[in-house]
């Protein structure tokens, strides 16, 4: 039987087919998604949407239809999940982080160990910084049981690229619901800084600024990433980490922006988030919910705001899994349970 999945739905981007993807060939499951981001200015798959569905059927060794650029519709049948070594090149600055969100999903209910080498953006806008995903994601998922790694052997800022990653994904056998539904007490601050192709001095003020911002909070304790590429950028990610749970946030050095607003915009940001009444950040929230679906047992979250992102998510998950779904509105945050 072939699940049909209307692509503009929600939200209607790319996301909706890479989440739908991700989940078919970690369950097995034949789809077909329809109308691919109808409601866009530019209808169809993206280069950066296509590779992470083109990666994720070969890993599963999947017959597929459509899996091409400004294809609305794509059919997909995946015939086994046994690990290996895959790679991909995205091009230029198309975003590693989100061919990684498609591929770890299958991934990481693999028989066997997989491998991925993903070439593209590391750094990049309307993206996770690959840091966040490093930072704030594999600690979530490793409470549900996955183990993953992730080095980064080149940065890839906007727009042009060249970065790469790898990932090394060991079989877990299943996922367990997790209880992210309060924090605990704030543990630390943490900072990862990468500059390439730009003055020392640059990086020096997008850290000092940034502390600066948290000052009262907490000093972050900071990596730096320095050095020559093939790109020329700067990036923050900073994470807060909580007895319970791990909150991020980020800011992407762009034309026009000086150094100091990339620091503080990242701190500024981070501060929100401790201040909240929330378990997870906007972004974290929405990234767990495939995963939430596929663990045994039931996975709750407390998140400031519900992204129509996450909402988009949230459907998507439950035309390919049967779960029970409760969203209750409090009145300084959203509780989310799948169970």
């Amino acid at each position: 039987m072939t699940i049909e999945i209307d692509g503009s739905w929600g939200e209607g981007g790319g996301q909706t087919a890479r989440t739908a993807v991700g989940l078919a060939c970690a369950l097995g499951k034949k789809i077909a998604v329809i109308d691919i981001r109808r409601g866009r200015k530019q209808q169809g798959l993206k280069a950066q949407h296509l590779a992470g569905i083109r990666l994720a059927a070969e890993m599963c060794d999947a017959e597929s239809s459509g899996l091409e650029v400004g294809s609305t519709s794509i059919e997909l049948t995946p015939r086994s999940n046994v690990g290996g070594r895959f790679e991909i090149d995205v091009g230029t600055a198309g975003s590693v982080s989100l061919v990684l969100q498609t591929c770890m999903i299958p991934a990481i209910l693999a028989k066997g160990p997989v491998t991925l080498l993903i070439r593209g953006g590391t750094d990049v806008p309307w993206a996770p910084p690959i840091d966040y995903l490093r930072m704030i994601m594999l600690p979530l998922l490793q409470r549900m049981g996955a183990e993953v790694d992730v080095a980064v052997i080149q940065r890839g800022f906007y727009p042009s690229g060249g970065g790469e990653i790898r990932v090394d994904v060991a079989p877990s056998g299943r996922l367990n619901g997790a209880d992210l539904s309060s924090r605990g007490k704030l543990v630390e601050l943490r900072g990862s800084l990468a500059c390439r192709n730009l003055p020392e001095h640059v990086m020096e003020r997008v850290k000092n600024y940034a502390i600066k911002e948290l000052a009262g909070t907490m000093t972050p304790k900071m990596t730096e990433d320095f050095g020559r590429g093939p790109s020329t950028g700067v990036s923050l990610v900073l994470a807060a980490c909580f007895e319970n749970t791990v909150m991020g946030s980020s800011c992407l050095g762009v034309k026009g922006l000086p150094a100091e607003k990339v620091g503080e915009k990242a701190a500024r940001d981070l501060k929100e988030d401790i201040s909240s009444e929330g378990a997870l950040d906007e972004y974290a929230a929405d990234q767990v919910i495939p995963f939430a679906f596929l663990a045994e047992g039931t996975t709750r979250f407390r998140t400031v705001e519900l992204s129509s992102h996450a909402k988009t998510n949230l459907w998507v998950a439950q035309q390919l899994v049967k779960r029970k779904v409760t969203v209750q509105e409090e009145r300084r945050s959203t509780m989310v349970t799948i169970e």
